[in-house]
């Protein structure tokens, strides 16, 4: 994470044995775990054996044994959704049903610190914009360093909001509804805490083409389906459903307050927090991919010829041979000619270009 924000640690999801080092000390020990360990995933799903985590990362696999996926950790497609869309309804990253109103923890995320009950949702002033995400990825980046980045118009369009919200007397939030394309549904909501700094980029996202970036704050992170925000239009886009919008597309007060009270109340079984894991190691594989791609364009200096080295002096050799030359052979020409005075001055041509320029 660069500038002023702080990365989060996620690491070591392994091993069922450390669940309760790691904020899972209320966990059952019946419940078992989907995650890596010899012991506790070697039945797997309907008496299954299923590899070892080593052995998943080996074969550069998804390692939720809880999901039938065998997506690849390793390729650059964009991805709408992760393993958790596999899975039966109802069940979680490690088959847990998350308690957000306690401060457990899921993949090294304290869970207290999302879908709080509390969280206010009526305001008398508020801006709202829907974002569309091209991956899921790039959610996860957004929610494990605290940031966002747009288009350049896009950025432009949020920065303005946020200034003319902080502009106000009143307290005016900017939220901003996600969603990822093509996944059918919104994913969470996080509020603009920031200007866009639009001279520093950061190296977070899937894709190389998203310039400058702006802190934000994810209050709401839950899978909610299109079909609950269907019903809302959005006027200012020929009265689409929002779930239609592009975007930065901006909604209205009346709207934007109802789909906060829809995110909020919604009872969903699933959130990108259950795949955590997996875009971990995807984002650990990426990373490996691209640096090995670097290190197959570098070039060592050994194999690199001075351009000032050879071709210079080479130049002037093969220069001086073909004046050396040609003289020779004229003046051959004029001694046949029986020419004294063309002689001379041929004769006085090639002793000089012996001696060099």
């Amino acid at each position: 994470m660069q500038g002023s924000f702080q990365k989060a640690s996620f690491h070591g999801f392994g091993s069922c044995s450390s669940l309760s080092s790691r904020g899972y000390s209320n966990i059952r020990s019946d419940l078992g775990c989907s995650y890596g360990s010899t012991v506790a995933s070697s039945l797997g799903i309907n008496g299954k054996s299923w590899p070892t985590l080593d052995e998943a990362r080996q074969a550069r696999r998804c390692n939720d044994f809880s999901c039938s996926c065998t997506v690849a950790l390793d390729t650059l497609s964009e991805r709408n959704r992760g393993p958790r869309a596999f899975k039966p309804k109802g069940q979680t990253a490690n088959g847990l049903v998350i308690n957000n109103c306690r401060n457990e923890k899921i993949n090294g995320i304290s869970t207290g610190l999302y879908n709080e009950q509390d969280f206010i949702t009526d305001y008398k002033d508020a801006r709202f914009f829907v974002i569309k995400s091209y991956s899921e990825d790039n959610v996860h980046k957004s929610i494990k360093y605290g940031v966002w980045a747009s288009t350049p118009s896009g950025n432009k369009k949020l920065d303005a909001a946020y200034h003319e919200a902080k502009g106000k007397q009143n307290i005016c939030p900017v939220f901003l509804l996600f969603s990822v394309n093509a996944s059918s549904q919104f994913c969470g909501v996080a509020e603009m805490v920031g200007s866009v700094d639009f001279d520093k980029s950061v190296d977070y996202w899937l894709q190389d083409k998203w310039s400058g970036h702006f802190p934000v704050r994810w209050h709401i992170i839950k899978d909610v389906p299109n079909s609950q925000f269907r019903h809302i239009l959005v006027r200012s886009n020929d009265n689409k459903p929002v779930t239609n919008s592009r975007d930065t597309q901006e909604v209205e007060l009346e709207q934007g307050i109802e789909m906060l009270n829809i995110f909020k109340n919604y009872g969903s079984y699933s959130s990108i927090l259950d795949d955590f894991y997996f875009y971990e190691e995807r984002q650990k594989a990426m990373q490996e991919r691209k640096s090995r791609q670097q290190a197959s364009l570098a070039v060592s200096p050994e194999d690199v010829v001075s351009e000032s080295h050879y071709p210079v002096s080479l130049s002037n050799d093969i220069e001086k041979k073909m004046t050396k030359s040609f003289a020779q052979a004229v003046l051959l020409n004029g001694n046949d000619k029986e020419d004294p005075a063309a002689g001379k001055v041929l004769s006085t041509l090639t002793s000089s270009t012996g001696r060099g320029r």
